[in-house]
């Protein structure tokens, strides 16, 4: 993450889950997780360890806990992780999440938990939602996520994808600061899966969002302006990918 990116989301921790467009992708993304991930089956004899990559207010971890044996939730805002943390705080909290604030670049971290055999805790299921459009190196972000992973682990990341100039519009203008990418190029992730070593590598569609967007750049300085009587509202569809790879078991 840039200091840009860490900047706004420090500035909108407070009132980010307000937002009903994260709720919307949160939700979708929940949804998406829990049919297409076999590890967060009801069948899985074992419930996996699970790391979130800016996890953000922790609205993705929240919803997973019920589904995992732990939960890493990471973000490189305070803000963000200050949030979660007055969550988990709550009497009726999951008790299987630990928040930590740091921006992970090595599996090696001396920020990560250690695990009972003595090194870095490692994980059998990492996520991501609306994360790698921020990222700078997302070839980067992709072997990091396999050198985290548990033999057999699987990553599941979501995002949404690049379908060309319009897919700007997914952040108003004065949210673009911090924005890396435009969306996900399904091409571009399937190639850095393979050269990270994952097998089974794939980029589907997991859900389509459709979300109000600015009829000019600029047009939302002062808020989400509301429609003039008889006016429609600008909206836009837009494709979230499902990245998933699973780490060899040798």
């Amino acid at each position: 993450m840039t200091d840009s990116s860490n900047a706004r989301f420090n500035s909108e921790a407070e009132t980010w889950d307000l937002n009903p467009d994260v709720q919307a992708a949160t939700k979708s993304a929940v949804k998406c997780l829990l049919e297409k991930v076999p590890a967060l089956s009801p069948d899985n004899p074992s419930k996996p360890a699970i790391l979130d990559l800016g996890a953000g207010t922790g609205l993705l971890s929240l919803a997973l806990a019920p589904h995992a044996s732990s939960i890493l939730s990471v973000d490189p805002s305070s803000g963000m992780i200050s949030a979660l943390n007055a969550k988990l705080a709550k009497p009726d909290a999951p008790q299987n999440i630990t928040p930590l604030h740091a921006l992970l670049t090595s599996a090696d971290s001396p920020l990560l938990p250690t695990s009972p055999s003595g090194g870095r805790q490692r994980f059998d299921l990492i996520v991501s939602n609306l994360v790698l459009h921020h990222v700078p190196d997302i070839q980067a972000f992709i072997k990091l996520t396999f050198d985290l992973l548990n033999p057999g682990g699987v990553i599941a990341l979501t995002d949404y994808e690049n379908t060309g100039p319009e897919a700007r519009k997914f952040h108003p203008e004065d949210k673009i600061p911090g924005v890396e990418h435009h969306g996900i190029l399904r091409a571009e992730i399937h190639k850095m899966l393979f050269d990270a070593d994952f097998v089974d590598g794939s980029v589907e569609t997991g859900w389509v969002m459709r979300k109000p967007v600015e009829r000019f750049p600029g047009e939302w300085k002062d808020g989400k302006p509301a429609p003039k009587e008889g006016e429609e509202p600008c909206e836009m569809d837009f494709n979230f990918l499902l990245i998933m790879g699973r780490k060899p078991t040798a």
